[in-house]
């Protein structure tokens, strides 16, 4: 497996998944992100700014995110705003990890129907 195989990036932590997932829509910043993910989440997955910024530099680093500009100027808000883009590779691992995860799902659904009829 090579650093461009997606599946040599598997099995991704849930916070990893959920920031490529945000991307996927579009550029972002990293509190939009944040919203994003705790909104798809129900607040499950809760990010705080250590978290994401240590989430955003790990993706960044294996090159599966990058900084961008803003995507239109009445978006930048502040100049100290960074914005975030998913990369080929990052939209590649994303799709293999939800194909994982379905996997995953489908085993488990039948591992537990049998049981569905059970009381315990």
């Amino acid at each position: 497996m090579t650093q461009t195989d997606p599946t040599s990036f598997l099995p991704m932590t849930p916070v990893a998944f959920h920031v490529l997932l945000a991307l996927e829509g579009g550029p972002q910043h990293g509190y939009g992100i944040k919203r994003e993910v705790e909104k798809r989440t129900k607040g499950v997955i809760r990010l705080g700014a250590g978290t994401l910024y240590h989430a955003l530099g790990s993706l960044q680093k294996r090159g599966l995110i990058a900084e961008c500009d803003p995507p239109a100027p009445q978006a930048a808000g502040s100049s100290r705003w960074r914005f975030y883009e998913i990369q080929p590779l990052g939209a590649r691992v994303l799709r293999a990890e939800a194909s994982r995860l379905e996997a995953d799902v489908a085993i488990a659904r039948s591992r537990l129907s049998p049981a569905e009829g059970r009381v315990s």
